[in-house]
């Protein structure tokens, strides 16, 4: 038997693509290395719910201290390639945590690795009053109809995504999640409805983005022909789990979503 449908999902059209201009309302620590930043502003009173991990650009000061450019006008890129380029946003890609646009607020957790990049050094300065730009939103999450089960994959960077995924699913229905992070002290709560089962990797002092954990993880699962597969994290790391599925336990292309959200060794405009 098919496993039940989660209402309103499939690919967003680009219609729910606007900008928005929003300040920091709160910071909290969520783990040593994760922190959620609350923004808040009226423009999400336009804010357009499109899935259960909504992804967005979010632009950045393009220095320390510098006013964050928002373009209202369209179309929205050649208007942010208009801006000068010292004056222009530096754009990172991130999913909404949760939003509440009836009190004007989201949700996005930044995943803090020291002053090695733009996102997180903003994150881990980030007070109360400070300016940010997103532009959203969409989503990919489009299981077949026939689903079976799921099998949600990837890194720290992909827990907003996959706690919103598996947040949404319907009870009752089987899903497996595998998450690779630093420590224990890194493993975040996923709630379900589904049949969910949680299994965390722990680098314990190894690179992020090196060795085949997830892989691995993924190579000594029950994998049912329909299941729908979601994964996401660091670039090598992922390709190596959708040779897993696709190669080794015959799933189609079509039911593996599979999105590189970083590379090791590179920022994400290189």
């Amino acid at each position: 038997m098919a496993a039940p449908r989660v209402a309103g999902r499939g690919p967003a059209g680009r219609e729910s693509l606007r900008p928005y201009r929003l300040t920091v309302a709160r910071t909290t620590a969520v783990t040593p290395h994760t922190v959620r930043i609350t923004l808040t502003g009226a423009d999400l009173a336009h804010y357009t719910a499109v899935g259960p991990e909504p992804r967005c650009k979010v632009l950045l000061p393009p220095a320390p201290g510098a006013e964050v450019v928002v373009p209202d006008a369209v179309p929205f890129w050649d208007a942010m390639r208009a801006i000068p380029e010292h004056s222009r946003p530096i754009v990172r890609t991130y999913t909404v945590r949760a939003a509440r646009p009836e009190q004007h607020e989201l949700d996005i957790d930044f995943v803090l690795h020291g002053d090695t990049g733009p996102a997180s050094r903003w994150a881990a300065a980030a007070r109360e009053g400070d300016v940010i730009g997103l532009y959203g939103f969409l989503s990919s999450f489009d299981p077949p109809a026939d689903t079976s089960g799921y099998l949600l994959v990837g890194d720290e960077t992909a827990l907003p995504a996959i706690c919103g995924i598996a947040a949404s699913l319907p009870a009752g229905v089987p899903a497996r999640v595998l998450v690779e992070v630093e420590s224990a002290a890194e493993e975040q709560p996923v709630d379900s409805s589904a049949d969910l089962s949680v299994t965390w990797l722990h680098r314990d002092g190894a690179e992020a983005g090196t060795g085949t954990r997830l892989a691995d993880a993924v190579r000594a699962e029950p994998v049912d022909p329909r299941t729908y597969a979601w994964v996401a994290g660091e670039s090598s790391a992922v390709q190596a789990v959708r040779a897993t599925l696709v190669l080794e336990r015959d799933l189609t292309k079509q039911r593996v979503y599979f999105s590189g959200y970083w590379r090791r060794g590179h920022a994400e405009d290189e």
